[in-house]
Protein backbone atom coordinates (compact mmCIF):
# COMPACT_ATOMS: atom_id res chain seq x y z
CA UNK A 1 0.00 0.00 0.00
CA UNK A 2 1.10 3.49 -0.65
CA UNK A 3 1.63 6.07 2.04
CA UNK A 4 -1.57 7.92 1.12
CA UNK A 5 -3.69 4.81 1.55
CA UNK A 6 -2.27 4.03 5.01
CA UNK A 7 -2.75 7.52 6.47
CA UNK A 8 -5.99 8.00 8.40
CA UNK A 9 -8.60 9.90 6.47
CA UNK A 10 -9.76 13.14 8.00
CA UNK A 11 -13.20 14.40 7.10
CA UNK A 12 -14.20 17.97 7.85
CA UNK A 13 -17.92 18.70 8.11
CA UNK A 14 -19.25 22.21 8.36
CA UNK A 15 -21.85 22.15 11.16
CA UNK A 16 -22.46 25.85 11.33
CA UNK A 17 -26.13 26.79 11.18
CA UNK A 18 -25.58 30.03 9.27
CA UNK A 19 -23.88 30.85 5.99
CA UNK A 20 -21.32 33.63 5.65
CA UNK A 21 -24.05 36.05 4.50
CA UNK A 22 -26.02 35.47 7.73
CA UNK A 23 -28.80 33.35 6.25
CA UNK A 24 -29.70 29.99 7.74
CA UNK A 25 -28.17 27.09 5.82
CA UNK A 26 -30.76 24.71 4.35
CA UNK A 27 -28.85 21.61 5.51
CA UNK A 28 -28.43 22.88 9.09
CA UNK A 29 -30.26 20.86 11.74
CA UNK A 30 -33.23 22.51 13.48
CA UNK A 31 -32.45 24.44 16.64
CA UNK A 32 -34.22 22.08 19.01
CA UNK A 33 -32.43 19.00 17.68
CA UNK A 34 -28.87 18.55 19.00
CA UNK A 35 -26.13 17.46 16.65
CA UNK A 36 -25.82 13.64 16.54
CA UNK A 37 -22.07 13.68 17.31
CA UNK A 38 -22.40 15.92 20.35
CA UNK A 39 -23.15 14.11 23.62
CA UNK A 40 -26.05 15.53 25.63
CA UNK A 41 -25.09 18.15 28.16
CA UNK A 42 -25.50 17.03 31.75
CA UNK A 43 -26.74 19.71 34.05
CA UNK A 44 -25.90 19.43 37.69
CA UNK A 45 -27.54 21.39 40.40
CA UNK A 46 -25.08 22.98 42.77
CA UNK A 47 -25.76 23.39 46.45
CA UNK A 48 -26.69 26.92 47.46
CA UNK A 49 -23.32 27.46 49.18
CA UNK A 50 -21.38 26.74 45.98
CA UNK A 51 -23.24 29.31 43.86
CA UNK A 52 -21.32 32.62 43.62
CA UNK A 53 -22.98 35.59 45.28
CA UNK A 54 -23.05 37.60 42.04
CA UNK A 55 -25.26 35.06 40.29
CA UNK A 56 -27.62 34.31 43.16
CA UNK A 57 -28.50 37.25 45.41
CA UNK A 58 -29.41 36.21 48.91
CA UNK A 59 -33.12 36.64 49.54
CA UNK A 60 -34.37 37.94 52.85
CA UNK A 61 -33.52 40.80 55.16
CA UNK A 62 -30.46 42.99 54.75
CA UNK A 63 -27.30 41.64 56.41
CA UNK A 64 -26.39 42.86 59.87
CA UNK A 65 -23.37 45.03 60.53
CA UNK A 66 -20.32 43.00 61.50
CA UNK A 67 -17.87 44.45 64.03
CA UNK A 68 -15.06 42.35 62.51
CA UNK A 69 -15.61 44.04 59.16
CA UNK A 70 -15.36 47.44 60.84
CA UNK A 71 -12.10 46.32 62.43
CA UNK A 72 -10.73 45.28 59.04
CA UNK A 73 -11.59 48.61 57.42
CA UNK A 74 -10.27 50.48 60.47
CA UNK A 75 -6.99 48.54 60.35
CA UNK A 76 -6.48 49.34 56.67
CA UNK A 77 -7.48 52.97 57.20
CA UNK A 78 -5.04 53.40 60.12
CA UNK A 79 -2.25 51.88 58.03
CA UNK A 80 -3.05 54.39 55.30
CA UNK A 81 -3.08 57.22 57.87
CA UNK A 82 0.44 56.26 58.97
CA UNK A 83 1.59 56.32 55.36
CA UNK A 84 -0.06 59.70 54.86
CA UNK A 85 1.79 60.99 57.91
CA UNK A 86 5.08 59.87 56.36
CA UNK A 87 4.31 61.75 53.16
CA UNK A 88 3.38 64.89 55.14
CA UNK A 89 6.61 64.78 57.17
CA UNK A 90 8.65 65.03 53.99
CA UNK A 91 6.82 68.16 52.96
CA UNK A 92 6.77 69.94 56.33
CA UNK A 93 10.17 69.15 57.84
CA UNK A 94 13.15 69.37 55.54
CA UNK A 95 15.51 66.47 56.05
CA UNK A 96 13.03 64.25 57.93
CA UNK A 97 12.02 62.11 54.97
CA UNK A 98 13.83 61.80 51.70
CA UNK A 99 12.10 61.89 48.36
CA UNK A 100 12.57 58.13 48.02
CA UNK A 101 10.91 57.50 51.40
CA UNK A 102 8.04 59.78 50.46
CA UNK A 103 7.59 57.98 47.13
CA UNK A 104 7.64 54.64 48.95
CA UNK A 105 4.99 55.86 51.38
CA UNK A 106 2.84 57.01 48.45
CA UNK A 107 3.18 53.58 46.84
CA UNK A 108 2.15 51.96 50.13
CA UNK A 109 -0.83 54.27 50.34
CA UNK A 110 -1.79 53.35 46.80
CA UNK A 111 -1.58 49.64 47.74
CA UNK A 112 -3.85 50.13 50.78
CA UNK A 113 -6.37 51.98 48.61
CA UNK A 114 -6.22 49.08 46.16
CA UNK A 115 -6.93 46.60 48.96
CA UNK A 116 -9.92 48.60 50.11
CA UNK A 117 -11.17 48.74 46.52
CA UNK A 118 -10.98 44.94 46.33
CA UNK A 119 -12.86 44.64 49.63
CA UNK A 120 -15.54 46.99 48.32
CA UNK A 121 -15.84 45.15 45.01
CA UNK A 122 -15.93 41.64 46.46
CA UNK A 123 -18.48 42.49 49.15
CA UNK A 124 -20.76 44.67 46.99
CA UNK A 125 -24.40 43.81 47.64
CA UNK A 126 -23.63 41.61 50.63
CA UNK A 127 -22.88 44.24 53.27
CA UNK A 128 -25.09 45.99 55.73
CA UNK A 129 -25.75 49.58 54.65
CA UNK A 130 -23.54 50.94 57.45
CA UNK A 131 -20.62 48.70 56.49
CA UNK A 132 -20.92 49.60 52.82
CA UNK A 133 -21.00 53.28 53.71
CA UNK A 134 -17.92 52.86 55.93
CA UNK A 135 -15.88 51.36 53.08
CA UNK A 136 -16.98 53.96 50.53
CA UNK A 137 -16.26 56.86 52.91
CA UNK A 138 -12.83 55.46 53.80
CA UNK A 139 -12.02 55.04 50.13
CA UNK A 140 -13.18 58.56 49.32
CA UNK A 141 -11.09 60.12 52.10
CA UNK A 142 -7.98 58.12 51.20
CA UNK A 143 -8.29 58.86 47.49
CA UNK A 144 -8.62 62.59 48.17
CA UNK A 145 -5.65 62.55 50.54
CA UNK A 146 -3.60 60.60 47.99
CA UNK A 147 -4.44 63.14 45.30
CA UNK A 148 -3.43 66.02 47.62
CA UNK A 149 -0.11 64.40 48.52
CA UNK A 150 0.84 63.16 45.08
CA UNK A 151 -0.27 66.17 43.00
CA UNK A 152 0.01 68.96 45.55
CA UNK A 153 2.32 71.98 45.21
CA UNK A 154 5.15 70.11 46.91
CA UNK A 155 4.61 66.76 45.12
Amino acid sequence: MSEEEQAPRIVVRDRRAFASDGSRRPDAPPRSEPSPDVPPVRTETKPAAAVPAESAPAPGPAPEEDPRFKQLVSLLFSQAAMLLEQTAEGAEKPGSASGAQRAEALQGLQAVIGLLEVVEEKTRGRLAPGDARLVSQALYQLRMAYMERSHGPDG
